[in-house]
């Protein structure tokens, strides 16, 4: 015979308490004294008591279960950035005993309703996401994953730093001899985007140099097309000696780029990510990245948002930024080093 459920109506019997206090008692809220709370607890614990989490959602308005969007999800669990991003968010919601959703995500199309969540993770907002529009006008508590690109709303916001990488990077091509440096990364479209380029542009302004940009599209992940894009701005610019990209797609379009126009990748032009994958150590030469962290990330991302739906307040900082970490490879290596070897 199965054992019936015990209720908290038998708790607070078992305690000498009201049903009312008995859940205060539980939650950890409510006035009463210690020695009242503790006889609940004992009493939960010695009838084997299980709060009904369905009517404990009710009664709270809290579902436990949060929501994650970005513009391309499924495609992207093909990135190793994103799987640790979203490994990172489960950490975070399994820790507090919160489910996860993966949204829809048709960026051109409207959502039919509201998610039904406690509020929702959006990993790198893009400007032409109509789905993140929506989500961010929703009242639903938000949180995004990286920065915004200018015109958005906006929300608290998890972000690497980019910028601190990014002069890493620069200050060292620049003790190697790197005078014409050249940026390819994502358009207006993607805050990430925007503040590379503003900070790459920056950097050559302070150092009298002449800052060379081009524009790919956020998430283009055509190699093709990327090596005809550095073949042409090779041809335009040939005194580049140094590129820095975006991603691992324009890092393989710039190496065979390189190659076929006769140029030594890490010897006649350093080449650097501000991204990073397993392909980047794979390559040869194997091409300098940047680690984002994604996993932290996503953690930090899934522990902000929890603090939100929970203690229903903003955070006094609305950027959080964790620290990135330059991962040196050969295509940044010293000249005479890569010539003698």
């Amino acid at each position: 015979m199965r054992r019936q459920a015990v209720t908290l109506k038998d708790v607070a019997r078992a305690a000498k308490v009201s049903p009312s206090t008995a859940s205060e008692a539980l939650s950890g809220t409510g006035r009463m004294t210690e020695a009242t709370r503790e006889a609940v607890i004992r009493a939960a614990r010695a009838l084997d008591y299980r709060p009904n989490a369905v009517a404990r959602g009710l009664r709270t308005g809290i579902l436990r279960s949060i929501a994650l969007h970005h513009v391309h999800a499924g495609d992207r669990f093909a990135s190793d950035y994103f799987r640790e991003f979203v490994t990172g968010v489960l950490d975070g919601t399994q820790a507090q005993d919160y489910d996860l959703t993966l949204l829809s995500s048709n960026p051109a199309v409207p959502r039919n309703r509201v998610p039904r969540v406690d509020g929702v993770i959006i990993a790198d907002p893009i400007a032409d996401d109509l789905r993140a529009h929506e989500l961010l006008r929703s009242g639903l508590p938000v949180v995004a994953g990286e920065h915004f690109p200018p015109g958005m709303p906006t929300c608290p916001v998890v972000a690497a730093d980019h910028g601190a990488a990014l002069r890493e990077i620069l200050d060292h091509a620049l003790r190697e001899g790197a005078r014409r440096p050249a940026f390819v990364g994502p358009d207006a479209n993607s805050g990430w985007g925007v503040l590379l380029r503003a900070e790459f542009l920056a950097w050559c302004e302070e150092h009298d140099l002449p800052g060379i940009t081009r524009e790919s599209r956020f998430l283009n992940l055509s190699v093709a097309e990327h090596t005809a894009m550095l073949t042409e701005l090779l041809l335009g610019e040939p005194e580049i000696d140094l590129l820095v990209v975006s991603s691992e797609a324009i890092a393989l379009g710039a190496l065979d780029a390189l190659r076929a126009l006769g140029r030594a990748p890490g010897a006649d032009v350093l080449l650097a990510c501000c991204g990073e994958g397993r392909t980047l150590s794979a390559v040869t030469p194997t091409v300098t990245g940047v680690d984002m962290r994604p996993r932290e990330l996503g953690l930090r991302c899934a522990q902000l948002l929890i603090r939100l739906i929970e203690e229903d307040e903003s955070p006094a900082e609305r950027t959080t930024v964790l620290p990135a970490r330059v991962r040196w490879r050969e295509s940044t290596a010293r000249r005479e080093a890569v010539r003698a070897g």
